[in-house]
Formats: C-alpha cells, structure tokens, sequence
C-alpha cells in the first residue's frame, strides 16, 4: 500500500470514527472499531489516527464556519472550535443538572475569572479542561492535551493534566506523596482554584459567558499582555 493510500485510510478511519463519538463512544474504542470496519480488519497502530486527528473530523461534522476556523483560524479560532463540540456531548442530568459539557464550561471559566480575572493562562485552561470528553471517554486527559497541541502554553497543559489530582486533594483521596508533590508546586494555588470551580459549575441557567465572549476575554488578555503599555 502506498502513503497516498495509508492516508485516505487514516482519513476514513477517523472520519468513521468521528461518527462514533458523536453517538456516544470514546474515541479510542471508536477508533478500533472505525478501524474493523474501513479496513475489514487489523489495521497496525502506526496507521490509525491520533485523537487530534479524530478531533479535526469531529469538528468538520459542526457548523462549516466553525470547522473553518478550526483548519484556518488564529490560536484562538481553533480553540473555539474544539470546545464548540462540547455543545454534543451530554451528561447524567442527576449528577449535571446544568446541562452538556460546554455548559459546565462556560460555568467553570465564570468561576475562575471571578477569582483570577488576570491570569490568562488559568482561564485558558478552565475552557478547555474537558474538550476529551467529546474525544475519548476513557482517557479524557491525555484526549485534551493532544487535541490543543501547539494552542496552550506548557502551564495550561500542566493546570489541565494536574486537575484530576487536585480534585482528589479537595476530596481528600490523594495519596501522601502526591499531596506533597502537588503543594510544593508554584501553581498549587492556582489548579485549586480550577478544580473548585470545576466542582462547583454544576448550576442550571447559571449566568456564564458565551464560548465567543470567553474567547473574546482570552484575546484581550493575550493583547494586554503582548502590549507593556498595557500593564
């Protein structure tokens, strides 16, 4: 088989799979399965797409301007554009009496804006915290930080890895060492404030910005930020 040919089977496989997350599978099953079917059997892994991968052809399946932006925009398009597909993923209503996803993260970015207006790296990461959730069920973390490759600086990525462990600090599950590997970092504070407004954005009709009034805040920050005139 030649490249050409690994590529269009790379590109149905994640188109095939696409389809499966947006009825409910994670993206790592849907791969597998997406895989069988394209292929009518094994395919090597070095030849099935990656979760961004997955992504691009989950987002191309919205709104054309929002795949647009997504294949074409600036930093901030193409964040809009992976957590525009939170809008598809649902959750238990028991448990999120708020709503979907996108919901609960417009909530969470209210909350940590309320307490860190200013940091824009910390609000960055509460809008995106839960993109893999539209990606990969099981393994959301590791889904997340593959899909915004390349959009969020390494503290955003580290804020998004470490809130699982800083939801446990707050539940008092966290091990010993973790505990202590977690306080001496420089960010401790910070991911506290985003695991407890995690927590806590689980309101119905909560008064949250839209998803282009919190990009438009992230730009604004960026700017105030690229400008010394501005500090």
């Amino acid at each position: 088989m030649s490249d050409r040919d690994d590529d269009v089977l790379r590109r149905r496989i994640a188109q095939a799979a696409a389809r499966g997350v947006a009825g409910g599978s994670d993206a790592t099953r849907a791969v597998f399965r997406a895989a069988r079917r394209v292929a009518g059997g094994w395919v090597p892994a070095d030849q099935l797409p990656s979760h961004a991968e997955v992504c691009d052809e989950v987002t191309r399946g919205l709104d054309p301007a929002v795949a647009a932006a997504r294949l074409t925009g600036d930093r901030f398009d193409q964040i809009a554009a992976v957590v525009a597909v939170l809008a598809t993923v649902r959750q238990d209503p028991g448990k999120h009496p708020e709503g979907d996803v996108l919901e609960h993260t417009l909530q969470v970015f209210a909350r940590v804006r309320a307490e860190r207006p200013y940091d824009e790296e910390l609000l960055t990461a509460a809008l995106v915290h839960d993109v893999g959730r539209a990606i990969d069920r099981v393994a959301p973390v590791p889904a997340t930080l593959a899909a915004l490759e390349g959009l969020i600086t390494p503290r955003t990525a580290w804020l998004v890895e470490t809130l699982p462990a800083a939801v446990a600090y707050g539940d008092r599950t966290l091990g010993h060492r973790a505990r202590q590997r977690l306080e001496g970092h420089a960010d401790f504070l910070d991911v506290l404030v985003l695991a407890d407004a995690d927590r806590r954005a689980r309101v119905r009709g909560y008064d949250a910005p839209s998803l282009d009034e919190a990009i438009a805040i992230l730009r604004e920050l960026d700017a105030d930020n690229a400008d010394p005139a501005a500090m």
